[in-house]
């Protein structure tokens, strides 16, 4: 039996963990690979530290827990090669037992003073959790190898693993209730004590009885459900749970969620490194740039228009700066204006039928509005309205009411020449680019296609229990060589596809699409090479436009001079002082 068949379900138990401790957290089989992680062990998973982690090896080889107050000066340590220069600030690791065996070990990690002090406050009782913890996990190995209808109870345990933050409904073969968390509680309105009624349930588990899972009766499956919870509907995302083999509806796990916070919820246990903006990868100086530029708006109440090509990444800004600034505790709230007729995106945006907009879901957070060019005329008319009168006249209301929102919109279009040809009204758009952000194509930061591309191994690689470490050269040339069209979700299909396609733990060119394995490559200096010119590129049309501007303020012309100069219109020329920093 070994650990790494049951991997995904080790890294959501070792991320549950770090989120009760608020403590680094990673979890080795009893070869020393690491099989999980938080924090920094997060991406070295899969890591080989037989020739480095000599604590793991003395509680894999005694059976007990170890404790390592001074690592780097323990004597477990001194055949380690950071002996004495240890970036760690205190150890507990406890053994992963099952039937008298060592399966691995949990390692509890601190990395600072704070953590250490949270580490070594009450360390019995630390040790006590992780050897329920490791039980856990020795349990869940051995229920991988059973069958039958005495997985009933432990497949109920293993759903409620992963969403333990989240509402939790059990339901019995009769249909009926017999446990609800208090999330659930909070979720369905249930203020009193006692189970939520029978009609209610039917409502969460109506959906999921004509959906023809017989076929595949043990798959998880989620909607997005209308509730009607006292006099008005509220939306819950549910993901349904089978507890038996033959798929029967009543017996179930129910996972409820309000999905206007589940960005929230996801933030709460990512690992500290991805949160403000690096999730935002990248280390090319224009990547660079535009971290720096979202680090100062990231506080701003103000609007802000995030431009780029199809497939940039331009939510996932949006996201970072939500997820950096001051609401970072409200909801985050997400709109497609090009994904409906004008009726129904009018109704989910401002409500209607007495059900709130997403213009109300978003209040004290921020309201994300993709695609915003296409937004029709008269709905833009009313979006205007509430942002000069930073309000909005509700159904039935007399007076006006308050409106908290940052609204964060974003567009793959030409701003300017929408407004000049009349499709998107002036007045809306100045007022939605107070804080105008470019996000460069990829073909423009050549040199984070590999770093990307690495990411995506590891991500998709995870999510398909691949154990795929690395890209051959040949395969390095063609991603380097491509312009990429589709940029970074172009570059993510290509290495999902290249996963499920590659049967060792390496992608070469053979495991590419086949519409990528006739591109002509070069070596990956040309390719940086190439990545340089567009720097100069950019450097070029920055001293352009200083050279124009300072021979018109010389000339006591004024800046439309300068713009006529340039060949570029006086949107244009404005736009782009901005995005060079440019104060003339």
């Amino acid at each position: 039996m070994q650990l790494k068949y049951i991997q995904p379900s080790i890294q959501q138990i070792a991320v549950a963990i770090g989120s009760v401790l608020r403590i680094d957290v990673e979890i080795a089989d009893n070869e020393l690979f690491r099989i999980a992680g938080t924090g920094q062990a997060k991406h070295e998973i899969w890591k080989d530290m037989r020739n480095e982690d000599y604590v793991y090896r003395q509680c894999i080889l005694t059976g007990k827990p170890v404790i390592i107050e001074r690592p780097g000066y323990h004597e477990l340590c001194a055949p380690c090669a950071h002996y004495r220069n240890c970036k760690e600030f205190g150890e507990i690791c406890c053994p992963i037992l099952l039937d008298g065996k060592v399966l691995g070990v949990i390692g509890l990690i601190a990395f600072d003073e704070a953590q250490r002090e949270r580490l070594f406050t009450d360390v019995e009782a630390k040790l006590d959790f992780l050897s329920k913890m490791a039980g856990l996990i020795a349990t869940k190995l051995k229920e991988n190898e059973l069958q039958g209808e005495q997985l009933v109870q432990e497949r109920k345990l293993a759903a409620l693993i992963g969403y333990i933050d989240n509402g939790i409904i059990l339901i019995n073969h009769e249909g009926e209730c017999e446990f609800m968390n208090p999330a659930a509680r909070t979720l369905l309105r249930q203020e009193h004590a006692g189970l939520p009624s029978r009609a209610l349930l039917d409502e969460l588990v109506e959906p999921f009885r004509s959906t023809g899972r017989r076929d595949r009766p043990q798959e998880p499956e989620s909607k997005l459900i209308p509730v009607k919870i006292g006099d008005r509907y509220i939306h819950l995302f549910v993901t349904y749970h089978p507890s038996r083999p033959d798929g029967i509806v009543k017996d179930a796990v129910l996972m409820i969620a309000d999905p206007e916070h589940m960005t929230d919820v996801a933030i709460r246990f990512t690992e500290e490194n991805y949160r403000g903006f690096e999730g935002v990868i990248g280390n090319h100086p224009l990547m660079q740039s535009l971290k720096d530029t979202l680090r100062k708006v990231a506080g701003s109440r103000s609007p802000v228009l995030i431009r780029g090509e199809n497939g940039t990444g331009k939510e996932l800004i949006a996201q970072s700066i939500h997820r950096s600034g001051e609401r970072k505790n409200g909801p985050y709230v997400a709109l497609n204006c090009s994904a409906l007729p004008e009726a129904p995106l009018h109704a989910l945006l401002f409500g209607g039928d007495g059900r709130p907009g997403r213009l109300a879901e978003a209040e004290g957070g921020t309201l994300f509005l993709d695609d915003i060019a296409y937004m029709p005329m008269r709905i833009q008319v009313e979006l205007l309205r509430v942002l000069e009168n930073k309000g909005v006249w509700r159904e039935g209301a007399r007076e006006l009411q308050p409106v908290d929102v940052r609204i964060i919109a974003a567009t793959d279009q030409d701003m300017e020449e929408r407004v000049r040809s009349g499709q998107f009204r002036q007045q809306l758009y100045y007022k939605l680019s107070v804080i105008p952000i470019e996000v460069p194509p990829l073909r423009d930061r050549k040199s984070d296609i590999l770093l990307l591309g690495e990411h995506f191994l590891q991500l998709h690689g995870h999510t398909n229990r691949r154990e795929v470490r690395r890209i051959g050269e040949d395969a390095k040339a063609i991603l380097l060589a491509y312009q990429w069209p589709g940029n970074i979700s172009e570059l993510s299909n290509v290495m999902e596809y290249a996963i499920n396609f590659t049967s060792g733990r390496t992608i070469s060119k053979e495991h590419l699409p086949d519409y990528l394995r006739s591109i002509e490559t070069e070596t990956a200096d040309e390719s940086m090479q190439q990545s340089d010119a567009v720097l100069n590129l950019r450097t070029l049309e920055r001293q352009a436009i200083r050279r124009a501007l300072q021979e018109t303020a010389a000339n006591g012309q004024p800046k439309e001079k300068a713009a006529e100069m340039l060949g570029i219109g006086r949107a244009t020329l404005f736009r782009k002082m901005r995005q060079y920093d440019i104060k003339e």
